[in-house]
């Protein structure tokens, strides 16, 4: 049954897509009753490519100011290619100044990442990524305190991947890792009092139909995914 619920969400987000319906005339009204929020993303190529779901989400949220810190092969918490620039954990003092001195505050932190942390290279260290996100998140409180701040926070969940055959030997066996990934995070999300949106078991059903090579979502994709952001956002917002 929850299968055929996601299964149905997804088609839901793709008939969206592909009708002449625009998202934002949906959401105009009720993103005008709302003050604009200033929003802190945080993502890895996905969220860095000129198409990608912080730019769609742009488009979505016209009323907000979006500040987006997203590196292609961005981590969670691990030195891609020996690089501390690809650590978020490394990096989040820095990323949180720049995103304060360019908003003055931050209402919102929405983080997507973990991709990377389910390459091929890692994956005896798989147990080593919630602990990376829970040092991750308590650095993001302590740096919102300093600022006299506390923003909600949103994990989105790192999308599926393609078949191994698809993604080859960086990648392979990525679907298993992001699939547990997703369940500790969730788990994580919920013991921190902080929010996770599952896009993965939503965009799974139709992942074949949003990615050519298995890992990047194309533009439909991403903005799925941003829909599925704003979705959220509205309900929770709703609530405050």
């Amino acid at each position: 049954m929850r299968n055929l619920l996601l299964i149905s969400i997804a088609i839901f987000f793709l008939a969206v897509l592909s009708s002449n319906i625009s998202w934002s005339d949906l959401s105009e009204s009720q993103r005008h009753k709302n003050n604009s929020l200033k929003i802190l993303a945080i993502g890895d190529s996905n969220g860095a490519l000129s198409e990608g779901w912080v730019t769609q989400l742009r488009k979505l949220r016209s009323n907000d100011s979006i500040f987006n810190i997203s590196v292609s092969g961005n981590t969670i918490g691990f030195y891609n290619n020996g690089r501390k620039s690809l650590n978020t954990l490394a990096n989040i003092g820095a990323y949180m100044d720049k995103a304060y001195a360019r908003l003055g505050k931050i209402d919102m932190v929405i983080m997507m990442i973990g991709t990377n942390d389910c390459k091929s290279v890692f994956k005896d260290s798989l147990s080593l990524v919630p602990p990376n996100m829970k040092k991750l998140i308590d650095e993001i409180k302590l740096n919102a305190g300093i600022h006299k701040g506390k923003p909600l926070i949103f994990i989105v969940s790192p999308p599926p991947f393609g078949p191994d055959e698809l993604i080859g030997e960086k990648y392979a066996g990525g679907l298993n890792r992001v699939r547990q990934l997703n369940e500790t995070l969730a788990a994580l999300a919920a013991d921190e009092n902080i929010l996770f949106i599952d896009s993965f078991h939503i965009l799974l059903p139709v992942f074949n139909t949003l990615s050519a090579d298995g890992v990047h979502l194309n533009p439909d994709g991403q903005m799925m995914v941003a829909r599925i952001i704003q979705e959220n956002l509205k309900y929770f917002s709703a609530r405050k």
